[in-house]
């Protein structure tokens, strides 16, 4: 169990998103938000264990009737604005300027904004972050990219428009069977870059076995070939990629990631999930009633196994300790 000399920091970050058909391609007119209510009381609970949120928002969240209501609420709540940091999350295919070229659905491949030309990106995201700090009467410094789609162009347009972290990253995977970004070279450490400091979306590679966790965490690489003997020593290894988030993984998968990410040196963790997985019906990891409670659930119990049996601190994105705090 960690030391409070070496006290782990956790920060909470919410997909905060529209919700759509995720079989049904990347349609602009699907952009209705009617889980601002789950979502607010998702925050106010974890604010009363002390937790803090960055609500990453994307432009018809930030929009919608009931994402301003949401941003509203927080921000005329004193001590719940201080547990809340707003972030841009940007979804190409429904953030404006849309193209005229794809009026039903835009193609899988500029679902990811770092695909788009520089220009189209920058325009993009200029008017996410302008509408953003209208609503929430805050300038955005942090950044998750849609999809995790990050490009050759997205580094120069984060500082250009005052970003300071970009928590795009997500360890091990490869995306380009889907034209998607290739991060199956990175694991968990973060890096500062052209003063934009890179945190990854907290992954790990666990096993049973300690040496297979360190060797995939030191070599990401190795994880994701498709070589016959990886596969086989994949297998003899039990090796599987868990993201730290409710979505899909138990409250005991997302107690190892943590655990075993601590062994290896990580200090710093992110939690995700998407905002329409407060609410049932709206994604695929919470179809029902009992399965909303059961989520909700699950991530007040990780936080309050984060602070009081792992002995860890609650931050913002913007508070990573990399990130000098005058500039924010």
């Amino acid at each position: 169990m960690p030391s409070q000399s070496a006290s782990p920091k956790l920060a909470i970050v919410i997909h905060t998103e529209e919700e759509f058909d995720w079989n049904g391609g990347f349609n602009p007119t699907a952009t209705e938000v009617s889980h601002g209510a789950e979502l607010l009381a998702a925050v106010e609970n974890l604010k009363e264990i002390g937790a803090k949120c960055t609500l990453a928002m994307d432009y018809a969240f930030v929009t919608s009737e009931q994402g301003l209501q949401c941003i509203n609420k927080i921000n005329a709540d004193d001590e719940l604005i201080r547990h809340v940091e707003f972030a841009a999350h940007l979804h190409p295919w429904v953030n404006p300027p849309l193209s005229t070229s794809f009026t039903d659905k835009v193609p899988e491949q500029f679902s990811y904004p770092g695909n788009l030309p520089e220009d189209e990106e920058y325009n993009k995201l200029s008017t996410l972050t302008k509408e953003i700090a209208k609503a929430a009467r805050q300038s955005p410094v942090t950044y998750l990219a849609g999809r995790y789609g990050i490009g050759k162009n997205t580094p120069k347009i984060l500082k250009k428009l005052g970003y300071k972290i970009d928590v795009s990253i997500s360890p091990f995977v490869d995306y380009t069977h889907q034209y998607g970004p290739n991060f199956s070279r990175y694991n968990n450490d973060e890096f500062l870059t052209n003063t934009i400091l890179y945190w990854p979306h907290t992954s790990a590679i666990v096993s049973p076995l300690p040496f297979a966790r360190k060797y995939f965490n030191h070599s990401p690489a190795a994880y994701s070939k498709a070589s016959l003997w990886r596969k086989v020593m994949r297998k003899i290894v039990r090796a599987k990629l868990h993201r730290l988030s409710p979505e899909g993984f138990s409250l005991t998968d997302m107690q190892n990631v943590t655990k075993y990410q601590y062994e290896l040196g990580q200090r710093c963790f992110i939690l995700s999930f998407h905002s329409p997985s407060v609410k049932s019906g709206l994604t695929p990891y919470v179809e029902s009633t009992a399965q909303a409670v059961e989520f909700n659930q699950k991530v007040l119990a990780y936080a309050n196994w984060f602070k009081n049996e792992f002995k860890g601190e609650f931050i913002k994105v913007k508070d990573h300790p990399q990130v000098p705090h005058d500039t924010i």
